[in-house]
């Protein structure tokens, strides 16, 4: 009777968009990918996520804005943010948001997916 967590994520790039996708379809997760940080917030609001992973460099809107924009309606939303840059980064916090620097192994997004879901269950 668990409901199946659904995860926005915003990935530019197909090919990381698309192994991503199937690492956190594989660890249990409904996966809807966009490619920019407008989709991401349109779809939040037709379909709202249980965690957001997004990209910070994207064309159309970047990761910061739509974390700003995004968290202005629902504060609490745990946040995945994956970047190969060093600039303008948010700050980790606990439960809420963690930072991955790219390159990772697409697994280390799913374990870090489903320890915001188990901390976001405990609160």
């Amino acid at each position: 009777m668990n409901k199946v967590p659904h995860v926005i994520l915003a990935e530019d790039e197909d090919l990381v968009a698309m192994s991503l996708c199937i690492a956190l379809e594989d660890a249990g997760c409904r996966v809807t990918v966009t490619h920019n940080g407008l989709e991401a917030l349109q779809m939040d609001e037709t379909d709202p996520a249980d965690v957001l992973v997004t990209d910070m460099r994207m064309p159309v809107m970047d990761g910061s804005t739509l974390i700003r924009m995004i968290r202005h309606r629902r504060s609490s939303l745990p946040v995945v943010v994956m970047t190969g840059y060093s600039d303008g980064l948010p700050k980790e916090e606990a439960n809420r948001l963690v930072l991955l620097r790219k390159p990772f192994a697409p697994d280390t997004l799913s374990r870090s997916v489903q320890s915001l879901l188990a901390d976001d269950g405990a609160s």
